[in-house]
């Protein structure tokens, strides 16, 4: 492995480059996603800390994120990268993957305040993506408002790659993938 400040403008270099998003998306990349809720259930929240560039820490070498703005309504993909030491990337992946299925409702501190999801399966092909990969589609009103968020975690080598495709109403799924293919080539050179 190298060094983590060499480990980790590689990952920033993959992620600022933009090369091949799908059109519509800005090539400017901005700081990395948040979820803009805090989830009550602790598998739901490492599911996001993780999706929003907050990786599980142990045997952390770097990390990186951005997010870059579409041209749909509220629509930005997140896209995060995190370096670790030996196998602990395939383990935090487990770790990850089970957490999403024991994610199956999103609920907030603030109850009745308009937040809510539910989690299923996104039906995406992403065989032959990374070393493994999960995804999961949230659905539900963000401040009562409809919101889709899909998360798709993947490995590649010692990387754990994470994306986040969100926006207003419905997000195509096509374009998560297209983007998870992006992101996983990337990350792979």
């Amino acid at each position: 492995m190298p060094d983590r400040a060499a480990e980790r403008d590689r990952l920033r270099a993959v992620l600022g480059e933009a090369r091949g998003l799908p059109d519509g998306f800005t090539t400017r990349p901005r700081a990395g996603w948040r979820a803009p809720f805090k989830a009550v259930d602790e598998d739901c929240r490492l599911v996001l800390d993780a999706a929003g560039g907050r990786p599980p820490k142990r045997a952390l070498e770097a990390r990186a994120a951005v997010t870059y703005q579409g041209d749909g309504v509220g629509e930005l993909a997140g896209f995060g990268l995190a370096s670790y030491d030996g196998d602990d990337a395939a383990l935090h992946f487990g770790e990850l993957a089970e957490a999403l299925g024991g994610c199956p409702v999103v609920r907030t501190p603030m109850a009745g305040r308009g937040t809510a999801f539910r989690v299923s399966d996104l039906d995406l092909d992403l065989s032959g993506v990374g070393d493994g990969v999960r995804a999961r589609r949230l659905n539900g009103r963000l401040d009562g408002y409809p919101y889709e968020i899909h998360l798709v975690f993947a490995l590649s080598g010692h990387t754990l790659i994470s994306l986040v495709h969100a926006g207003v109403r419905e997000v195509d799924a096509a374009r998560t993938g297209q983007l998870a293919r992006l992101l996983v080539d990337e990350a792979g050179t």
